[in-house]
């Protein structure tokens, strides 16, 4: 049975997916509304909990975002509560203890935005539900795993009952998960690395970014990175998370091309002239209030290549 919130889950599911997409991180997003039956259901298990004027369910419209990196998520989360409007009180973030085996989950509600609020409000009638929607933050690794165990382990907990060796090791794939996780994280560093001391920028840059690149670094800004190997050292040891969030909040929103990545950090960072005299106003424009160092853009007189070697 279709529910009825479904194309308001599908709005919401668009609306991240361009978010992300915006600032090149790799990503799926998946969207659900909950149909009636299931909405029932949920009133009839716990009776009496959720009523029009007190308790409402939050979660009547979900999104799931499955992150390719860990450290991905709270990035993600970051950039979420910088375009709508967090419930603090009701999110959670469920972090294992320190011997346990299990996912770290982020289950957060947020408002919806004014525009979707009205056609919710005129579906929902007078059920007790609440103008939110809830998004569940993974990577994308424990995201296979969780669906694994919840539709097979949680769904069916007598099917588990008298087998607790086998819930352990089921609890204990977890750990061979984030430790792929880690190391996958390492590789990349890794290959970075080795490109950098190869003077390969084209396999450097996506290496150390991770991110979803469209296109090739220009010759223009190879020859910087070349003439100078602190712009490229800088370029290695960059802060990827601050660059992700910077590039959410710049106005206006630039394509996530190699150079404009490359010219946009360094407008809010290091400011090395040889890349200064490449950037274009509208980088510049992008990068304003973002950082103290571009507060101003640099006057430039010629467009060449000026870094020392």
């Amino acid at each position: 049975m279709r529910s009825k919130y479904e194309h308001i889950a599908a709005e919401m599911r668009r609306e991240i997916e361009d978010l992300l997409s915006a600032v090149g991180i790799l990503f799926r997003v998946f969207s659900r509304g909950k149909d009636d039956a299931s909405l029932n259901s949920k009133l009839m298990r716990e009776p009496g909990k959720y009523r029009v004027g007190g308790k409402l369910i939050q979660d009547s419209i979900g999104i799931r975002i499955a992150l390719y990196f860990p450290d991905d998520i709270p990035i993600v989360k970051s950039i979420l509560e910088s375009n709508f409007r967090i419930d603090s009180s009701a999110s959670t973030i469920d972090r294992p203890e320190r011997d346990q085996f299990s996912v770290t989950r982020y289950n957060l509600i947020f408002r919806l935005p004014s525009e979707s609020t009205d056609n919710f409000l005129r579906i929902k009638g007078d059920a007790p539900l609440d103008s939110t929607f809830e998004v569940q933050l993974r990577s994308i690794l424990s995201e296979g795993w969780h669906e694994v165990e919840h539709d097979l382990r949680y769904k069916a907990k007598e099917n588990w009952n008298g087998h607790d060796d086998l819930s352990r090791v089921l609890n204990g794939i977890v750990a061979t998960l984030e430790t792929s996780e880690w190391n996958m994280g390492k590789v990349f560093e890794e290959l970075a690395y080795r490109h950098y001391k190869s003077r390969n920028w084209h396999g450097m840059l996506p290496s150390i970014l991770r991110m979803r690149l469209k296109g090739e670094i220009t010759q223009p800004i190879v020859d910087a990175l070349n003439s100078d190997i602190q712009v490229a050292k800088d370029l290695l040891r960059i802060d990827r998370a601050r660059l992700l969030k910077f590039l959410s909040l710049a106005k206006p929103k630039l394509p996530v091309t190699p150079d404009n990545v490359i010219l946009f950090w360094n407008a809010t960072g290091p400011q090395h002239q040889c890349l200064q005299s490449l950037t274009p106003v509208i980088v510049y424009d992008a990068a304003a209030g973002l950082s103290p160092s571009c507060h101003d853009r640099p006057v430039i007189e010629h467009s060449e290549v000026s870094c020392s070697y």
